[in-house]
């Protein structure tokens, strides 16, 4: 019997959601095995970083909380600012239901469960904008060393990168067919981004006004684009939960606390060591005392912490020119884009040594030369040297990648999305530098790593058949 119309347009849906499962538990595989490995080496120490140890106090409290039945609405939502609420709740229910003694392996591993998925998103993203990059972009995230390294640290960054993942197939899926339902979607999906790092928030409202025009333009029809309304409301539910929860606890209807410490602690001690080579610590020392002997001792209101170290922050920013912030900032997005994951894993993160921060330096690139080469541990140089090489050919290969989807006209729309989000969190992230921050473009790096290897590999194939 010949086979009928819908078996037809069928079969290949069945083919990618049979490769999705596989693509799920291939990577699933690979997570759990290196996070019960570090944790039969370290125990709970090797999924932790600097982060972790609160966001691990504030789950254990809050299990407690849902043990006693006496949950209040504020502690629902997290009581602290820093954490979102999402988080909040991810990070709670493994402590609820494993305690304390298996609470922290429990999220790690719902955490591989999370990257999994994000690696099958991966495969959907690359299958809808050129099918034959789709297999190969999936097995470079099921192997991408910063989402494995990632997914066994006790952080938020994992979760939050599968939902941007899902946030930038919805929006293909969209721009596609602008309907209601991939509208809602691509609002859930944003929404829960936030909910897990507000960070999101401003490009996720950017991104929607990007999608509106990208429909105007292509004539889908006022209707249908008026369609991203419905993502409209569900991303500004979400982030009005945000601010009815710090409104409720410290009278503020803010986002985040965190813009005040950031200026003072760490963008003006980055830009003054730009500037003239002043130690980080020194200056960020410095700030504190500033901010001591005007304000007094720390307040309880984040917000309230957050305007004296914003006031005294902008007070030394006058003194610190312009250049020396550039410095700081380009400094920040070229060790965030070629730094090692690897690094981070508590095996190695933990290895005695002098960090980045504290290695001195008359230059920024002699302060690399010495961090990589003059660390006082072999071990821990070995593998940075090694990462960085392999860093350097994996963006000569995304590179190419980027390039070769950059030659189809239909596509530029979505890149101009994937750039506006490479430079949003670059920027954000500012002269911060850790290889943590960017994870979220990992699934975009993989899905050009896949195009550019396929590229390669036709450039390979044409040139054979020419000798």
């Amino acid at each position: 019997m010949p086979p009928t119309t819908s078996d037809t347009v069928s079969s290949p849906q069945r083919a990618a959601a049979a490769l999705s499962f596989k693509i799920f538990f291939a990577a699933l595989i690979v997570r759990w095995i290196y996070a019960l490995a570090v944790y039969g080496w370290m125990g709970d120490a090797g999924m932790k970083g600097v982060d972790s140890i609160e966001y691990a106090r504030n789950a254990v409290a809050f299990a407690e909380a849902l043990k006693s039945g006496m949950l209040t609405l504020n502690e629902s939502l997290g009581t602290n600012p820093y954490t979102m609420p999402l988080f909040h709740w991810l990070a709670g229910l493994p402590y609820l239901i494993f305690d304390n003694a298996h609470g922290a392996l429990a999220y790690v591993l719902l955490q591989g469960a999370f990257d999994a998925a994000t690696c099958v998103i991966v495969y959907r993203i690359a299958l809808l904008i050129a099918p034959r990059i789709a297999l190969a972009a999936a097995i470079v995230a099921i192997l991408n060393p910063t989402q494995i390294v990632m997914s066994g640290l006790f952080y938020a960054d994992t979760p939050f990168t599968t939902f941007v993942a899902l946030s930038f197939l919805a929006a293909l899926k969209w721009a596609d067919a602008p309907t209601f339902r991939n509208s809602a979607l691509l609002g859930i999906a944003l929404g829960l981004a936030a909910l897990v790092r507000a960070i999101i928030v401003p490009w996720a409202f950017f991104a929607l006004a990007l999608l509106t025009i990208f429909g105007l333009v292509r004539r889908a029809g006022i209707r249908r684009t008026a369609s991203l309304a419905l993502a409209l409301v569900v991303l500004g539910g979400c982030v009005g939960t945000i601010m009815f929860k710090n409104y409720r606890h410290y009278g503020v209807p803010g986002i985040s606390p965190q813009s005040g410490i950031y200026l003072a602690l760490w963008i003006v001690p980055l830009a003054k060591e730009m500037q003239d080579r002043t130690p980080y610590a020194r200056t960020a020392e410095e700030m504190e005392k500033k901010r001591l002997e005007r304000f007094g001792p720390l307040p309880a209101n984040y917000y309230e912490q957050s305007r004296q170290y914003t006031e005294i922050g902008r007070e030394a920013l006058k003194e610190i020119p312009a250049i020396a912030l550039v410095k700081s900032w380009m400094s920040g997005i070229a060790i965030n884009l070629t730094s090692p994951a690897v690094l981070l894993s508590p095996p190695l993160s933990q290895i005695p040594r002098t960090g980045f921060v504290d290695t001195p330096g008359s230059s920024f690139p002699e302060k690399v030369f010495n961090y990589a080469f003059r660390s006082g541990n072999v071990i821990y140089s070995s593998f940075l040297i090694a990462g960085l090489a392999g860093l350097a050919i994996m963006r000569a290969i995304q590179l190419t990648g980027f390039v070769s989807l950059a030659r189809r006209a239909s596509l530029w729309a979505f890149l101009f999305l994937m750039l506006s989000w490479f430079g949003y969190l670059l920027i954000v992230s500012g002269p911060i530098a850790s290889p943590k921050y960017r994870l979220p473009l990992e699934p975009l790096f993989s899905v050009m790593t896949g195009a550019g290897l396929i590229a390669l590999a036709d450039w390979r194939k044409k040139n054979t058949a020419n000798a």
